[in-house]
């Protein structure tokens, strides 16, 4: 019997590429660089955290101390319109109620800096709707690294076999496979189906309307 469930942030509860990727841009012509990258690209980018969509964008030129720089320009910027343009996908709020109503936990691990994924989350959802939020902090391991996944489990008083981990990229699958959890993979997000299969996820689902339906 599953318990819990534990959702990616960034392309699987709320869609943040636009912003994302205004935030890249910015740091981008700070830089001297003429930005090149469609919202498409940008949606690629995402899923192991502002470091490495900056390393992306920036196609590896950059050297350690100015990839610093750059993700504290990023991180200045993204946190000023961080709620600018994201929203919640449809459907989500309603499947997450369901989930809340049959005693399921509910929590969100993501790559986003800590700080910024609070302030959304209890901005769109509201505070204490998620039994625990974490987001990455520096010098702990990102995902697919299990180690926040398995922090959750531990806050929610759960364990990997009867928890579940929704996510929109192979990132995420990966990280439930190495948190030993059944994964579902959201083809509305940011990443392909192709990408997502090429994981080898528990299941796909393509609307939010599904998550309630697995309970």
């Amino acid at each position: 019997m599953i318990k819990c469930a534990i959702f990616d942030l960034d392309g699987t509860l709320v869609d943040t590429a636009y912003d994302l990727g205004r935030a890249t841009a910015y740091v981008l012509e700070r830089y001297g660089i003429e930005p090149k990258w469609t919202d498409d690209d940008y949606r690629a980018f995402v899923g192991n955290g502002a470091k490495k969509l900056l390393e992306r964008a920036f196609e590896h030129q950059l050297s350690d101390e100015e990839l610093n720089n750059a993700l504290e320009l990023f991180k200045k910027k993204y946190n000023e319109i961080l709620l600018d343009n994201a929203y919640v996908y449809d459907g989500i709020k309603t499947a997450l109620d369901q989930l809340k109503k049959q005693g399921i936990k509910i929590g969100v691990v993501t790559n986003k800096p800590h700080f910024a994924a609070v302030k959304m989350v209890e901005k769109l959802f509201g505070k204490n709707y998620f039994d625990v939020i974490i987001g990455a902090e520096e010098d702990v391991a990102k995902k697919p690294d299990p180690f926040t996944t398995n922090l959750a489990l531990e806050r929610l008083g759960c364990s990997s076999q009867d928890s579940v981990f929704f996510g929109d990229s192979d990132v995420d699958i990966y990280t439930a496979k190495n948190a030993g959890l059944k994964s579902v993979g959201c083809s509305w997000g940011f990443r392909s189906r192709e990408c997502l299969l090429s994981a080898s996820p528990s299941l796909i689902i393509d609307s939010p309307c599904s998550i309630a339906k697995l309970f």
